[in-house]
């Protein structure tokens, strides 16, 4: 009888002493994975609110011709809140920093290109919530993008001729000061460039994966 005793009581100890060890062992993997799950929704956030932004960023301008404010403001405003969040003052500072790149980029070519106000915009939001690396990526591809897309437009309405000859006409008034508008007078009309904004944050997205 003792020694069923004895027996029953050492193992109560055991089963005391293994509960002791795998508990703090349990607890702290449930917090490994919460934080891995935190840190995976502050990632999926700002590429989910891109991605409706462009969508809707590209509907507006296809029925309108415009990118509204009130859709990019939110949202580079969201983008540096979960930056905040997420990466506190060393991802506040990447993302500013694709802003400002962004707008200075964007500026300078728009004296070009033709770029509207609402389609700079769109590209700093992006900055906002992807940060410097991406914006940069995003830039560049939108870049490719867009010249695939004037491409196409111009073959297929035959307008390369008349295009060209108005591009030459636009940049070299937009670089003697004098704005105006790459859309006027062209034969194929305006190319939604909200279009080549979300393939080309589509791709460097993509590339990042």
């Amino acid at each position: 009888m003792a020694g069923v005793r004895s027996a029953q009581w050492y193992l109560r100890k055991r089963t005391k002493r293994n509960l002791r060890q795998r508990i703090p062992a349990f607890c702290t993997l449930r917090v490994k994975e919460t934080h891995e799950m935190h840190g995976q929704a502050i990632e999926i956030g700002p590429t989910s609110v891109m991605l409706a932004m462009l969508a809707v960023a590209v509907v507006t301008d296809l029925r309108t011709g415009k990118v509204y404010n009130w859709l990019t403001a939110p949202a580079a405003a969201v983008g540096l809140a979960l930056g905040a969040v997420g990466g506190g003052l060393p991802a506040i500072t990447d993302r500013l920093l694709g802003i400002v790149v962004v707008l200075a980029a964007t500026i300078l070519l728009s004296r070009v290109a033709g770029l509207g106000g609402g389609d700079i915009k769109l590209l700093a939001a992006v900055a906002a919530l992807q940060g410097f690396h991406f914006a940069i990526w995003a830039m560049l591809l939108t870049g490719v993008c867009g010249g695939v897309l004037a491409t196409v437009v111009m073959l297929r309405r035959r307008a390369v001729k008349a295009t060209a000859l108005n591009m030459y006409v636009a940049m070299l008034s937009n670089a003697g000061g004098l704005r105006t508008d790459l859309a006027a007078g062209s034969v194929g009309g305006r190319i939604p460039y909200s279009i080549a904004i979300a393939l080309g944050a589509a791709l460097a997205l993509a590339l990042r994966t």
